[in-house]
């Protein structure tokens, strides 16, 4: 490889082949001028030509941040992530990011842009928990411009996001979660709320459990996948996210019952409609068979929660709940863990802290009662004052 040297005005500069363009197969060149003298011009072509030839060089893009980021979430993240993780980061990207971020060129994007750019979100009052969300996204994206050799350093490597603000935990009292139950009995999805109350299961695993996977006989269920919504109005099965979130749930007689007679009313339904309803062997649909909308349960949930006069809750709380219920009978959290899906019982304890204290005064007095009936078992002549 060599350069090509030309004298343009008093001034020098030098032109070398750079590889071929991989969508045209034609040459490319790079040209750089401006050098005062020949010598010049040839120390940085011979440093330009040794990158080359070592794999070091990159041709920095002058494509801006706007074209490429969008460009990166339909040709990459799309194939990489779920629908409903895709249409929520697309949102960041077209809200967020391409307005303030979209004219730099990629080449010219710093860290002090990325830096100013969080300080000014957080200022606009989005949660620290967002913009880490936005950092996420980024930092992927100029990975992949990294790979690409479209830049020679990633910026966002180079700052760090806000730190994580842990979410607050809203559950209801045994007592609530009955009066709730009490309250939806005979009322339409009824049975979304005894699953999601006994069971702990997610919003998208109960939406999407099939009779298949329930065995009524023996009390169990078993969570293989989950319903997502895209984003774009339609709706999606996948399986579950990762392996522990497949799991086996045993079911109390309550729930057993009240899932044989949500079965039976089900079957009178398909009757009635015949060929009109769409069997899809849903646990949970709409009348017409289909599946249930997971936003629309959601609204329906807050609805009926005011109604109820209970504390207004998330639906992802009433897991929560199921959880901070078993923990406080003072099961096993490891077995809680299972039961939830989690993927370690670290997760759990990490979630559930707040409920550490009163198991940790439990504890104490059930150590303080064993003991004291272990002494009294004790010869006399064995005691200590």
């Amino acid at each position: 490889m060599k350069g090509y040297f030309r004298k343009r005005g008093s001034k020098w500069s030098f032109s070398i082949d750079i590889g071929r363009n991989p969508e045209t197969g034609k040459r490319k060149q790079k040209t750089v001028s401006g050098f005062k003298t020949k010598k010049e011009a040839e120390k940085v072509c011979a440093e330009l030509i040794a990158q080359i030839e070592n794999g070091s060089y990159v041709n920095a893009s002058s494509d801006t941040f706007g074209p490429f980021i969008l460009n990166y979430m339909e040709t990459v993240a799309k194939q990489e992530t779920r629908p409903s993780t895709y249409y929520s980061q697309l949102s960041v990207v077209k809200n967020h990011l391409v307005p303030e971020l979209g004219r730099v060129k990629l080449k010219d994007l710093s860290p002090i842009h990325l830096q100013k750019f969080y300080n000014m979100k957080l200022k606009e009052g989005l949660s620290n928990n967002y913009v880490r969300k936005m950092h996420g996204v980024i930092n992927k994206a100029l990975n992949t411009a990294l790979k690409w050799g479209m830049i020679s350093k990633n910026p966002g490597s180079l700052v760090k996001p806000p730190r994580a603000n842990k979410r607050d935990i809203h559950v209801w009292s045994m007592e609530q979660a009955n009066h709730f139950l009490e309250f939806m009995k005979g009322k339409r999805n009824y049975i979304v709320f005894v699953l999601a109350i006994y069971t702990g299961m997610r919003r998208g695993e109960i939406l999407a459990l099939r009779w298949q996977d329930c065995n009524l006989d023996e009390g169990k269920l078993s969570v293989r996948q989950t319903l997502y919504g895209t984003g774009i109005d339609q709706l999606q099965f996948r399986e579950t996210k990762t392996k522990a979130a497949r799991r086996v749930i045993s079911l109390p007689p309550f729930v057993v019952n009240c899932l044989k007679k949500h079965k039976t009313e089900q079957n009178e339904q398909k009757l009635r409609l015949g060929n009109a309803y769409k069997s899809l062997d849903l646990v949970v649909a709409t009348p017409l068979g289909t599946p249930v909308e997971p936003n629309t349960m959601n609204d329906y949930f807050q609805k009926q929660t005011k109604h109820a006069g209970l504390p207004v809750i998330r639906f992802h709380d009433l897991r929560h709940t199921h959880a901070t219920i078993l923990l406080r009978m003072g099961e096993n959290p490891k077995l809680v863990s299972e039961r939830l899906g989690h993927a370690s019982v670290t997760i759990t304890l990490d979630t559930y802290s707040h409920v550490l204290p009163d198991m940790q005064k439990d504890l104490a007095a059930n150590l303080e009662i064993a003991m004291r009936n272990s002494r009294k078992t004790l010869p006399s002549n064995t005691l200590v004052d």
